[in-house]
């Protein structure tokens, strides 16, 4: 089992002993673990107890605990603030523990609605009369360039639903009336590979990995971690009750490492670590979790294929062109990279031509000594201003 701070193991103890005995204060306010509530209302066992309450049953780091615990929190009181950032959860293959982790926060977060492939009249009617949190599982086929045309307007509900405010209109009725409906709610989106990149934007990304046999998990059953993630949000209503408007007002410093669109869709995680005491924690965890190379860019992933490439035509330095197929056959075999699943499916051809087209690079006739036919494939004079211009 991946070891836990001291300060996590330590909640973890008093979580587990909470089950057989929850002391509750007179007043009925939600137990505290023995530690009074102090008059602006934090309760400073709330975090790493939430996160022991989740790394019992997925195994991820330190920075991904945090994060999903202030996200959860985030979720009572996101009415309060200008923007939500969303949670992508994704990873390289199945059984990586999405799932699970999606069941185990539906039991923290405000009123969960967990789905998958809704259509887009549903989402739109569902988030503008109950402003759910939106669990959205299996995004990888939504976002599959298959489906472009078929989830092109709930994507854009995803593109447009992380400010507050924000709105579709809709013509509903049989006089066909212009309505505008709300789409702003918390959203977590579960899927295999990457998210496009307009949503990976705003969003938070939790890579998870499948898990080892050293490391072990609790199995989940719901009707026996229901009555104790009951409490916790009782204690997350509390906190947030008795913080009262003051996390919407707060303006947090955030971490210079952030784009600017990142510190502002964060700054509601921020605003709760710094009431909570665990300021420095969150923003060690955004910076780890959000700067460097994201694997759930889309950006990224294009400059990642440019990078690969140049790393296939430098193994050969005397070649001036290659075939698309074996060039495929090359990025499939760079196993960290990803080329395997993307989208949940193995990059292809059309891939390929899709991520080369931003740097106007295109395929073109290739004959190669020794093959008597001429394929479609990409040359290298062709590349070389583009590593030039983007990989230095």
């Amino acid at each position: 089992m991946t070891a836990l701070p001291a300060w996590i193991v330590s909640a973890e103890g008093r979580i587990i002993a909470a089950t057989v005995k929850r002391k509750t204060k007179a007043s009925g306010d939600p137990s505290t673990n023995g530690k009074p509530r102090n008059k602006l209302g934090e309760d400073l066992a709330l975090i790493p107890d939430l996160m022991a309450f989740i790394r019992r049953y997925v195994v991820m780091d330190e920075a991904k605990l945090i994060i999903s615990a202030l996200w959860a929190i985030h979720t009572h009181c996101a009415p309060q603030f200008e923007q939500t950032p969303y949670l992508a959860v994704t990873s390289p293959e199945k059984q990586c523990g999405k799932s699970r982790f999606m069941e185990v926060m539906q039991l923290l977060v405000y009123r969960p609605w967990m789905t998958i492939l809704p259509t887009e009249a549903v989402v739109f009617r569902k988030v503008h009369n109950d402003r759910p949190t939106l669990l959205l599982d299996e995004t990888d086929a939504i976002f599959q360039l298959k489906n472009g045309d078929k989830y092109e307007g709930l994507r854009a509900m995803l593109n447009a639903g992380h400010r507050n405010g924000a709105t579709v209109p809709r013509c509903i009725g049989a006089k066909a009336q212009i309505a505008n409906f709300r789409v702003y709610c918390p959203k977590m989106l579960a899927g295999i590979g990457t998210l496009p990149d307009t949503v990976a934007d705003r969003a938070v990304p939790i890579r998870l990995q499948r898990k080892t046999r050293d490391e072990t998990v609790k199995r989940f059953f719901k009707r026996e971690a229901e009555p104790e993630a009951e409490r916790l949000v009782e204690r997350i209503e509390a906190f947030v009750d008795a913080a009262g408007d003051t996390l919407g007002d707060a303006r947090p410093a955030m971490p210079e490492e952030l784009s600017d669109r990142m510190q502002e869709g964060c700054e509601p995680l921020i605003a709760i670590a710094d009431r909570l005491r665990v300021g420095p924690a969150g923003r060690d965890a955004l910076v780890e979790l959000l700067s460097g190379e994201r694997l759930d860019s889309q950006e990224t992933v294009r400059l990642r294929l440019l990078r690969d490439l140049k790393t296939i035509f430098d193994s050969h330095p005397a070649r001036r062109a290659a075939f698309t197929e074996s060039l495929l056959d090359a990025l499939h075999e760079m196993e960290e990279s990803g080329w395997q699943h993307y989208y949940g499916h193995e990059f292809d051809a059309r891939d390929l031509s899709n991520l080369l087209r931003h740097y106007d690079v295109q395929s073109t006739t290739v004959r190669q000594r020794g093959v008597a036919k001429p394929r479609k494939g990409y040359k290298r004079d062709r590349l070389e201003p583009v590593w030039a211009r983007y990989l230095g």
